[in-house]
């Protein structure tokens, strides 16, 4: 996973020598005998590092393995977060025209972090708050979506999430490339970039780097910097 974020291009098997020469070598072993914990991180693993590359397609394929297997159902940190990236991939589908059950699965999912988040709205705060702000902008509310997406960035930072300001910056991008806001929305491009990088994640900074044709490689523009929902740090 570090590796596909930071984006080297050694093995993390060699370490192991030929004991254990790959991922697929590893899922093989555990189908074989039935661990279904090891095939879900696998799955997960994959899950993320697609989402992560804006892969929704193939992200979606891991998440219906990894969520068929029994031990999906039981809470674990991972399958939260999963849970939260899926409905984000559900309600961008929707918007895309793939269908009303996209965005049913998006506001199922929304309904999840909303009842978490009276359990512990320290953690799940940004993430509802994101859901909230996608759900807002498929129906066509952009004033209570703004809203939301500043809201979502800045309990992200508050919360120290760098890597999920980032999400949020690009979602928040994204959306305002559709209401025709292209120098806002590329200031959010910029300040998600500043923040993949600062997280460690190279290859993702670099991905959304040439996805949105940023022309500088490092920093944020003096109107991201003053503009209020760039306000990140």
């Amino acid at each position: 996973m570090i590796e596909d974020l930071i984006g080297t291009e050694s093995n993390a098997f060699d370490v192991f020598g030929c004991t254990i020469p790959s991922e697929n070598f590893i899922l093989t072993d555990a189908s074989t005998k039935q661990d279904m914990i090891s095939i879900e991180l696998i799955q997960l693993r994959r899950f993320f590092s697609s989402f992560w590359r804006g892969d929704y397609q193939k992200a979606n394929d891991f998440y219906d393995v990894a969520s068929s297997l029994p031990s999906f159902k039981n809470p674990k940190v991972w399958t939260v977060v999963s849970q939260c990236y899926r409905g984000i991939i559900a309600f961008h589908l929707y918007t895309e025209g793939k269908g009303q059950e996209w965005l049913d699965e998006g506001r199922e999912m929304l309904q999840k972090f909303e009842l978490l988040g009276e359990v512990s709205t320290d953690v799940h705060e940004n993430k509802r708050l994101l859901l909230q702000a996608e759900f807002h902008a498929c129906s066509g509310e952009v004033g209570k979506a703004k809203e939301l997406f500043e809201a979502s960035i800045k309990s992200a930072g508050d919360l120290e999430f760098i890597h999920e300001q980032g999400l949020a910056f690009e979602l928040y991008g994204k959306f305002l490339v559709s209401t025709a806001e292209n120098n806002e929305a590329l200031d959010c491009f910029k300040s998600a970039h500043m923040c993949y990088v600062k997280w460690g994640a190279l290859a993702i900074a670099e991905h959304v780097r040439m996805k949105y044709r940023l022309s500088t490689y490092e920093g944020v523009s003096q109107s991201a910097t003053s503009n209020k929902h760039c306000r990140s740090w």
